[in-house]
C-alpha cells in the first residue's frame, strides 16, 4: 500500500479525517527515522491532527478489509490493525474465518510475533467453514515460515481434523515425503511428521505423565498380582486345588485377573524404555502407555466383577447382577467420549447456558458457536 504521507493532510482537516477514518489503523506506524504521525503533527503544530492521534476514539473508524489485505501480502498493514484492533475474534467470527488463516509475513520472526498477540491466542486453534485450523491453512499453501512458527508454539493443536477428516499431521506428513527442505524444518523443530499421538498433545509435560502412569500401572500389578494367590471361594485343603475352579465365571476371573497384571506390567516396562529412548518414541510409549493401561482397568474391573459373582451367585443372585450392572455402566461410562457426554448432562441448565470459550477453542469449534445458538 502506498500510505499518503502525513505532510500532505496536516493542513486540510476534512481530508485528513477521512483518512484516518479509512486508514486507522496506521496511526502507530513508523517512518524511516521512527517517528509517527503524531510526532509530526506535534513538529507542525496542528491541533486538530493532535487532539485526533492523542484520542483515538474520537475517529469514526471504518471496516478495514483484512481478507484483502491478506491476499495483497500488506504484512505492515496487517500488523498494524491488530495492533489497534480490539475486536479481532468476533471479526473473524462474523466472516466465518479468520486472519490467522489467511495471513502472509515476510519473515519467520514476524509470525513469531504475531503469535504472541494477545488477542491472536484465542484463534491459534479456531477452525474456519471447512473445519480447518490456521495451522491446516499453512500447510495447505506451502507456508513454510507460518508453519513452523506454529508447529513450534505449544498452543496449537496439531490432531484437529477438518471435515474430510484431515489433521495437521496428515497434512505435514505428506509435504515431508515430497519435499526434504519440509522434512528438514522438521527436524528443526524437533517434530515427528510421521509420529501418531492420541492422548499426548504438544507442551505435554512427559515427565509428570510418566510418574503418573507409573504409580497407578503399578497399584494395579500389586492388587492383580494379590488378587491371583486370593482365589474366590479358596483352596481345598487336600490337594490344594481351587474349590471353584470348574466354574466358568471363575475361569473368566483368572483370565481377566493374568490381563490386567500383564498390562499394568506392560505399561511400567513401556515407561522405563521411555525414559532411555529419544524424544518422538518416548512420546509415543508414554502415549501407547495410556491405552493399555485402560485395558488394564477394565481388566481389573472384569475381575471385581467376576470374583464376586462366583461367590455369592447361588446365594443371593440379585445382588450378583446388580453388581454386574454397576460395574458394566462403569466401563461403558469410562470411554472419553461417553464420559465427555455424561458429564455434560449432569451440569446444570444455567451453567451449560455458558459455554466455556477455552474449552470450544481447544476443540477447534469456536468458529461454528454461532450457528450453534
Amino acid at each position: 500500500m502506498e500510505y499518503v504521507t502525513y505532510k500532505s493532510i496536516l493542513n486540510a482537516e476534512k481530508t485528513g479525517v477521512m483518512l484516518l477514518e479509512k486508514f486507522w489503523w496506521i496511526i502507530s506506524l513508523k517512518d524511516d527515522k521512527g517517528r509517527t504521525a503524531l510526532d509530526h503533527a506535534k513538529q507542525e503544530k496542528t491541533e486538530w491532527l493532535v487532539k485526533l492521534l492523542t484520542t483515538p476514539s474520537l475517529i469514526n473508524k471504518q471496516d478495514f478489509d483484512w481478507m484483502e489485505a491478506c491476499e495483497r501480502e500488506e504484512s505492515e498493514a496487517i500488523l498494524a490493525f491488530l495492533d489497534n484492533c480490539q475486536d479481532l475474534e468476533k471479526v473473524g467470527r462474523n466472516e466465518n474465518d479468520t486472519l490467522l488463516h489467511r495471513v502472509k509475513l515476510p519473515t519467520y520472526n514476524d509470525y513469531v510475533n504475531i503469535l504472541k498477540i494477545p488477542s491472536i491466542t484465542e484463534l491459534k486453534n479456531i477452525t474456519d467453514y471447512w473445519g480447518a485450523t490456521p495451522l491446516q491453512c499453512a500447510l495447505e499453501r506451502k507456508d513454510m515460515l507460518f508453519a513452523k512458527a506454529l508447529l513450534s508454539d505449544n498452543e496449537v493443536n496439531r490432531i484437529i481434523r477438518d471435515r474430510f477428516g484431515v489433521s495437521s499431521m496428515d497434512l505435514l506428513a505428506k509435504l515431508c515425503k515430497e519435499h526434504s527442505d519440509w522434512e528438514r524444518m522438521c527436524k528443526e523443530v524437533n517434530v515427528n511428521p510421521y509420529l501418531r499421538t492420541t492422548y499426548i498433545l504438544p507442551g505435554t509435560n512427559l515427565e509428570q505423565m510418566r510418574t503418573t502412569l507409573s504409580v497407578i500401572a503399578a497399584l494395579l500389578a500389586t492388587i492383580t498380582f494379590a488378587a491371583g494367590f486370593t482365589l474366590p471361594g479358596g483352596i481345598n485343603n487336600d490337594n490344594g486345588q481351587a474349590v471353584l475352579g470348574k466354574k466358568a465365571a471363575f475361569l473368566v476371573f483368572l483370565l481377566a485377573d493374568a490381563y490386567a497384571m500383564c498390562t499394568s506390567m506392560l505399561v511400567l516396562f513401556c515407561l522405563v524404555w521411555s525414559m532411555v529412548s529419544h524424544h518422538g518414541m518416548a512420546r509415543l510409549l508414554v502415549d501407547r502407555s495410556v491405552f493399555i493401561l485402560m485395558q488394564s482397568l477394565y481388566a481389573t474391573l472384569l475381575v471385581f466383577v467376576t470374583g464376586i459373582f462366583v461367590v455369592i451367585e447361588h446365594t443371593s443372585l440379585w445382588a450378583a447382577i446388580v453388581i454386574f450392572v454397576m460395574c458394566s455402566l462403569i466401563g461403558i461410562t469410562a470411554n472419553r467420549t461417553i464420559l465427555h457426554w455424561v458429564i455434560a448432562l449432569f451440569v446444570p441448565a444455567a451453567y451449560r447456558e455458558k459455554l466455556d470459550e477455552m474449552r470450544l477453542l481447544e476443540e477447534g469449534n469456536a468458529g461454528n458457536r454461532d450457528k450453534r445458538e
